[in-house]
């Protein structure tokens, strides 16, 4: 027994030192349990997709470049190995030397899908086949899940104050479970001396519907209502973020919508308007910041109902057994110039009265020779009447005219052709420029193919082009009719169907094209996209260059051809428009 017990002694001595060599070794090389979120940044010109593998397009240095006065956006991606609930994240700068620069924003980007592809684009120019979840809508709540396998970005949005000192800052985001941090990474944002003018010459227009029809399935609330007043107010702030300050205003009524600003009762044997409601609207948007500039609804509509043998309605207050009544009449009613003639004379009149007049735009009709049929001499005679009744009003249409824009020169000051039909064109928008009027373009379910657009399936380096395109073709604008054209399920059918078309036929939108924000029944507001906020930085590069173009326009003009050489053939790669987008803030701080 004594010479069994001496073994096991020494045995239990030797497992003692091992122990303790092993106990030494993993202190020397400590094991790490397998993460249980992976992280990395990834500029936010990249749309991220829930099956983007751990580390897929992170930046080898997490770095953001930004003017003052300006946004800019950077995503943190995370992916989980197993479901994590109660998920927060905050971002927070850095350091005592952050004086100018405003709260970092993190937002989710939900996935929303498309069933169906752009049409006519090629595949080299879709940035994900069909059926899939796309990255769009941003969502403002925490806390979020992380569902296993599946990538989750997390928008940053930068808002750099016009008084910020230009220099190198730095941020940190963490990421918590619980209250427990999962994880945490930190990057740079360099400021430089350029800014973005405080006052912006290029007029946005995203066309919201803002009529029962749209906004009572989400929000329960009527028009005209305080709970309405409202949320137009709340929705005006999240529109004057994203530099919008051109507002559509219903005047008798606007497309898929029957909202009037504009009453009328009766007076002596006639009628008398009352511009309660069109004022108050005014107000709001200007209180919002943005109006800018008010853009008058379409005097000829078309009409809805495919069984009606007359394309177009007007609508107009008659005066019916003593009361106004508000009727929607074919163009070519006898009735309609007189009541026409007298609603404008009173709108022009109140324009003045308020000193709106210089910031208000008229429209006649939108894509005339679009439509069907020869409707240019319609548009021409009440393009005509609008100019009789209000003089020194500017009138502004979305314009098709493959051949020759010289057919709106006496009917329309401001023309919007769409993108991709103006190359042609140079020399009649040049003369009309020369002729002191605007040119602006617009965008919808056309162009596809190599152009830029701003579809859930393109990415978002198309979407930050539109407004290089703006500047680099002497552009002064951009009109979007799809602000709020939602579904009746925004966040899973994002291609509802239309009536459109020459001929007049239902057809179903490409993905995302009819509506850039997302409604937001619970805050009584609307969420952004990925999409909007790319629109954003977009307006304020166009600000940018025109700022630069003041000190050396040769430069602006050289900077924009490397960008844009033409319609279809501009710089696709993320990393390349980050170099010449550094080019040009550069240029302008060095002369500031």
């Amino acid at each position: 027994m004594t010479g069994r017990r001496t073994w096991l002694d020494s045995l239990g001595v030797r497992l003692i030192g091992l122990a303790w060599c092993v106990a030494s070794v993993c202190s020397a090389f400590p094991v790490t349990a397998p993460r249980t979120v992976d992280h990395w940044f990834v500029d936010s010109l990249i749309k991220v997709f829930p099956e983007d593998k751990a580390d897929k397009h992170a930046l080898a240095v997490p770095q953001v470049a930004a003017a003052r006065n300006s946004h800019a956006s950077i995503q943190f991606v995370v992916r989980a190995s197993r479901r994590v609930d109660n998920v927060t994240v905050a971002a927070k700068w850095l350091g005592r030397n952050a004086a100018g620069l405003g709260e970092i924003q993190v937002r989710p980007v939900g996935y929303v899908p498309a069933a169906a592809n752009t049409p006519d684009t090629p595949s080299s120019e879709l940035i994900h086949s069909v059926p899939a979840l796309f990255p769009d809508v941003l969502f403002e709540r925490f806390p979020i899940t992380l569902e296993p396998g599946k990538t989750q970005p997390l928008w940053l949005t930068l808002r750099i104050g016009a008084g910020c000192v230009p220099g190198r800052y730095r941020a940190e985001v963490v990421v918590r479970e619980k209250g427990i941090q999962r994880a945490r990474e930190a990057f740079s944002v360099e400021v430089l001396a350029a800014s973005v003018p405080s006052r912006q010459t290029l007029k946005v227009t995203n066309w919201f519907y803002l009529s029962d029809r749209w906004l009572v399935p989400f929000f329960g609330v009527k028009s005209r209502t305080e709970e309405w007043w409202k949320l137009i107010e709340n929705m005006a702030r999240v529109m004057a973020e994203h530099r919008q300050n051109v507002i559509v205003t219903p005047l008798t009524g606007f497309y898929f919508s029957r909202l009037a600003l504009i009453q009328a009762r009766p007076r002596g044997d006639g009628l008398e308007y009352d511009f309660t409601d069109f004022d108050r609207w005014v107000n709001t948007f200007q209180r919002a910041g943005v109006i800018g500039y008010i853009e008058g609804s379409h005097v000829l509509r078309r009409e809805e109902d495919l069984e009606d043998p007359n394309l177009l309605r007007v609508d107009v207050y008659l005066r019916e057994n003593g009361k106004a009544v508000l009727r929607s009449l074919p163009p070519d009613d006898p009735r309609v110039e007189g009541a026409l003639t007298q609603m404008f004379s009173a709108l022009y009149a109140h324009l003045k009265e308020k000193g709106w007049a210089g910031i208000y735009y008229q429209h006649i009709m939108d894509e005339p020779e679009g439509s069907g049929g020869n409707l240019i001499p319609v548009y021409r005679k009440f393009a005509e009447l609008v100019r009789r009744t209000m003089p020194d009003v500017l009138t502004i249409d979305a314009i098709s005219a493959p051949h020759d824009y010289g057919v709106y020169e006496k009917s329309c000051d401001i023309w919007v052709p769409v993108l991709g039909s103006f190359e042609g064109n140079g020399r009649q928008i040049r003369e009309h420029a020369r002729n002191g009027r605007e040119v602006w373009f617009y965008t919808c379910l056309a162009p596809t193919g190599r152009y830029p657009n701003r579809f859930l399936d393109y990415s978002l380096v198309k979407v930050r082009m539109l407004h290089w395109i703006d500047f680099r073709y002497g552009l002064t604008g951009f009109l979007h009719w799809g602000g709020n054209y939602w579904s009746s399920d925004p966040f899973h059918e994002t291609q509802p169907v239309v009536m459109g078309g020459s001929s007049w036929v239902t057809l179903m939108l490409p993905p995302g094209d009819a509506f850039i924000s997302y409604p937001e029944p619970q805050g009584k507001t609307i969420l952004s996209s990925i999409r909007w906020e790319m629109m954003t930085e977009g307006i304020e590069d166009y600000e940018l260059l025109q700022a630069l173009k003041e000190k050396d326009s040769d430069a602006a003009q050289k900077l924009a051809l490397q960008v844009v050489r033409s319609s279809t053939d501009y710089v696709r790669d993320p990393g390349e428009f980050r170099k010449l987008r550094m080019e040009l803030l550069k240029a302008l701080s060095a002369s500031q």
